[in-house]
Parts: structure tokens; sequence; C-alpha cells
């Protein structure tokens, strides 16, 4: 989206401008970090010092395509294959048709640009729409202290419901639901904000722990299985305890500059 403001930068430096790899969040019951915190809320954090602000926009699906064709570039997320919906970039519109930008998987299969009659877009909407676009703004400083902080608590608080969970007998059916919305920000979407940072002994620590997650997942799905005998949760604790001290080593740095009134670096 920024392309279209002549901004040219990469995701792996958005993303450690806006210490995506320190944050982490508690939304409607489910933990996210790293790649799924998707809401202008957490954009916002690289674009208002750069001056820009991404603004979200609810919408019927009717009135989408009406929208779109009115704006510069926008996100919104989009069925692309069979399976969930994720983000895709509006770019323009042309001999009858939206294009969109897919922002897949290196190895995915999946196309990199859709071509969309109005018709096809409904199709892959749903029932409902959030369309993000862009506006510029006077820049803005960003306050990272209390958030990084806040999210040592989210992580504390996460790793104490894996532990009461894997302390039951349960239904490997049933724990392979609470996958994404428990697992997934400290042993899928952590590891790789890890080697993001360059924390690859951490992040080793953290893939040894998925594989026992998953060796307990493996089984039948009307099986129970006590999962703690799978994935070791003293091991968990440690080493998201390790991870926590990262976190807190950069909110002291942030509230040293916030103190100062000096820019993040």
């Amino acid at each position: 989206m920024l392309e279209q403001y002549g901004v040219d930068v990469e995701d792996r430096d958005i993303a450690l401008e806006m210490k995506l790899p320190y944050l982490f969040t508690c939304e409607n019951g489910g933990y996210l970090a790293g790649p799924m915190l998707q809401s202008a809320e957490w954009f916002n954090l690289y674009l208002h010092p750069m001056g820009f602000a991404m603004v979200e926009t609810e919408l019927l699906p009717g009135q989408a395509p009406i929208f779109l064709k009115g704006q510069r570039t926008a996100m919104l997320g989009l069925q692309v294959e069979q399976g969930e919906k994720h983000a895709v970039v509006y770019v323009g519109y042309q001999n009858e048709k939206l294009m969109f930008l897919n922002n897949k998987w290196r190895d995915s299969e999946e196309p990199e640009q859709l071509l969309l009659s109005q018709s096809e877009l409904l199709e892959r909407i749903g029932s409902t729409v959030t369309i993000a676009t862009i506006k510029t703004i006077p820049p803005q400083r960003v306050a990272y202290a209390r958030r990084l902080r806040n999210s040592a608590e989210v992580m504390r608080q996460n790793v104490a419901q894996i532990r009461c969970l894997c302390a039951k007998e349960e239904r490997v059916g049933f724990l392979r639901a609470q996958l994404n919305h428990l697992f997934r920000p400290l042993l899928l979407d952590g590891i790789t904000m890890l080697e993001l940072l360059g924390q690859t002994r951490l992040a080793h620590r953290f893939t040894t722990l998925q594989g026992g997650l998953l060796g307990g997942l493996r089984q039948d799905s009307n099986a129970k299985i006590i999962l703690g005998r799978y994935l070791d949760v003293l091991e968990l604790t440690a080493a998201t305890e390790e991870y926590i001290g990262l976190i807190m080593s950069a909110a002291e740095h942030c509230q040293r500059n916030e103190e100062e009134g000096r820019e993040e670096p």
C-alpha cells in the first residue's frame, strides 16, 4: 500500500521498525502475535511517525466495490482459495475488473494477482467487510514502553492457560481447535519473530516445544490424551521467560528514549 505513496520498504524492515517481535495481545479470548497483528492499531505504530495513518471502514458487502473504486489503494480480507480469508491489497480498476495483489506465502500456489468482477468480489467477501485505507497526517511519536510491558503480561497469561490445558485429559480434536488462538503465538509466530531478531538459539527452544505439541496432536482426533506428556510445560515456561527478558530490555530502552523525548531508532 505504501508504494502508492512513494514509500518503498520491505516487510522485514516494517516489522523491526514497529517492534513486531515484541508485541503480543489478547483479543476476543484468543492470543495474537507477529503477522496476526493486522489491524490499524498495530500498523499505525509504523505509520504515524512517517506521517500516515491507517483508517478502517466497516461496510456492507454491496458497498465495497464502489468504495474501492474511489481509493488509491486499500487492504481487505478476501477468500483467495478454499479456506480462511487473508489480506489482499487493492491497486486499481481496469476493464471492469478490480485488481488485487495477494500477499501470499513464498511457496504457495495461490495467484500473485487477482482480477475480480464486482460479483466475484462479493462472493469472496462474506457477510461483512472491513476495508483499510491510508491517509496523510502530521507525523506523531509512538510510545512503546507500556505496550511492551503489557505484551510480557499477555505472554504469561498465555502460558498459564496452556499449562492448565496440558494438565487435563482432553480429546485430541478439542486440542486441535485451540491451535490458532492459544498455541500459535508462542509456538509458531513467536518462532518466526525470534528468527527475525536473530535469536536462533531461543527460536530453536520453541521449535523443539512445537514438535512435542504436534506429536500429541497427531493422535486420533477422538483419542483422549494429557497434552502435558507431549508438550514440556516447564520448558515452555522457561523459554517464554527468556523471551520476556528480551521484551523487557526493549521496553527499558524505549522508556529511556520516551523520557528524553527522542525518536525510536
